[in-house]
């Protein structure tokens, strides 16, 4: 797996990337979009409350950076869970990298009835292999434009299978600053792709896919050569992503591409999934 060592200051970066991707993913939503799904960011104590009561799903109603950047304290954590409960959210993950402070963390989780979830932990990944590899591939992996939006949001939505309104928010960030688009095509359609976020020297690459009748080919790889560069070419020399570990023997093709392609892992941050008591 290319584990390396583990490292605070790593992790503290992971948790950034991820952190500032997701928080100017949400404040690129459209109105109504917004509106319907109740996304907004808040913070506490250092850490970025992804809130989306629309979205019932723990991807979009989570807690990144939990004691990771100061400390955390039990009162803390009680105003973060007063705060999804505020918002309407009933069920919503504690994402929790192995550097957060201080080691009680998780005792005072369980305390509050934080069990952990089918997916328990999630893999944050780093590339500092310097240039990225050239991909041989039979799909052709370009920059996507404003006109591509429309066609990359619904590829890569379905790629996820994620509900129909997720298409729009998608593509809504081809073209946005500090966002990189990739359309991964076969004989002109767009059969896949993915973004990239450059917060220099941050870049968080996510929501890359390939629709399943296209896969095999190495688009991912592709996608992840196309990102890396343009990272680069940004100025990002830490450039982050994460993807969910297996539980027991299933297959997963997208941490085995990571392991396959050169990432490092930083480290395995565990998940802890709160809803209210019955």
């Amino acid at each position: 797996m290319n584990d390396a060592s583990f490292r605070p200051d790593h992790c503290r970066r992971a948790d950034a990337a991820e952190a500032a991707a997701f928080a100017d993913m949400y404040a690129a939503a459209s109105g109504p979009f917004a509106s319907a799904a109740g996304l907004r960011i808040e913070r506490e104590a250092g850490a970025t409350l992804l809130i989306a009561p629309g979205l019932p799903t723990p991807m979009f109603n989570r807690v990144i950076g939990f004691g990771t950047f100061e400390p955390a304290t039990e009162r803390s954590l009680d105003a973060l869970i007063a705060r999804f409960r505020a918002a309407g959210v009933s069920r919503f993950w504690v994402t929790l990298s192995p550097a957060a402070q201080p080691a009680s963390v998780p005792a005072w989780l369980e305390a509050r009835g934080f069990t952990p979830p089918p997916r328990r932990a999630w893999a944050q990944m780093r590339w500092d292999e310097g240039p990225p590899p050239a991909i041989a591939t039979t799909l052709t992996v370009v920059e996507a434009h404003p006109e591509d939006a429309a066609e990359l949001g619904h590829a890569v939505a379905t790629a996820f299978e994620m509900p129909s309104p997720m298409a729009g928010w998608l593509g809504g960030m081809v073209g946005r600053d500090g966002w990189q688009a990739y359309a991964a095509r076969r004989e002109g359609r767009i059969v896949g792709g993915g973004f990239v976020y450059s917060l220099p020297p941050l870049a968080w690459l996510g929501m890359g896919s390939i629709l399943p009748g296209f896969r095999g080919d190495n688009g991912q790889l592709a996608l992840f050569s196309a990102r890396i560069a343009h990272a680069q070419s940004e100025g990002c020399s830490f450039i982050h992503t994460e993807t969910g570990e297996p539980v027991g023997d299933e297959p997963n093709p997208s941490l085995a591409n990571m392991a396959r392609y050169g990432f490092r892992r930083v480290a395995s941050r565990r998940n802890y999934a709160w809803a209210p008591p019955s």
